[in-house]
């Protein structure tokens, strides 16, 4: 309801070609680059679900696509300029990216650091992931805790790596039978993600999946 009313009162403009009603047009949307490849969030490389050389934490992942184009323009829109309405066509795409899930299936946000969200007003993966529940029709449940508040972006990939380690707690014991999807906006080295899977699955988790809209190389 929120999202129509600041439509109405200040009309959206296509964060890729600027043309005015929608936030992402049909057109822009439809370049973008929905290869049906997935990668390895650890190292790059094709892969079906999982990678067989990094062995990730996870068992599978799914990715919508390389972050560049009109997807690129979007995530920055949502996550640098305050385009809160941003975060429905992201979970749609990440919704139609993923297979159907069991209906048991718990729906887990990367919980974003408080300056962030203070910024921004908003956390937008945890909005992101609470809309993806409801077109997947599974439970929303924000299960990780930030630990520390570092910013990972500019930094090796070696420091996210160490930075991603200390940086998150599960706050209650899991369910073993329960399959859990971690959800993500962007992953570079995937550490965070995969730290993540780990931390849940010290707390209990036997499956443990991934989805990401954006993949990043680090350069």
């Amino acid at each position: 309801m929120l999202d129509e009313l600041l439509n109405f009162i200040a009309p959206h403009y296509c964060c890729s070609c600027g043309q005015k009603g929608q936030i992402l047009c049909h057109r822009c949307k439809s370049d973008i680059n929905f290869d049906g490849l997935n990668y390895c969030l650890l190292c790059g490389s094709p892969i079906i679900h999982s990678c067989t050389r990094c062995r990730p934490a996870y068992a599978k992942s799914w990715v919508v696509g390389k972050r560049e184009g009109a997807l690129k323009a979007l995530i920055n829109q949502y996550k640098f300029s305050r385009a809160r309405s941003a975060y429905r066509p992201l979970a749609q795409m990440l919704a139609d990216t993923l297979p159907q899930l069991p209906p048991d299936t718990v729906i887990v946000p990367i919980p974003t650091i408080a300056p962030h969200v203070r910024a921004r007003g908003y956390d937008q993966v945890k909005l992101m992931a609470k809309q993806l529940a409801k077109l997947k029709s599974c439970a929303y449940a924000p299960l990780l805790a930030r630990k520390t508040n570092t910013v990972q972006h500019g930094a090796t990939r070696t420091k996210r790596q160490q930075q991603a380690k200390q940086a998150f707690c599960c706050r209650k014991q899991l369910n073993p039978s329960t399959p859990y999807l971690i959800v993500d906006d962007i992953s570079t080295t995937g550490a965070t993600v995969n730290v993540a899977a780990k931390v849940l699955k010290a707390a209990g988790a036997t499956k443990v999946w991934v989805a990401v809209v954006a993949w990043q190389p680090h350069k």
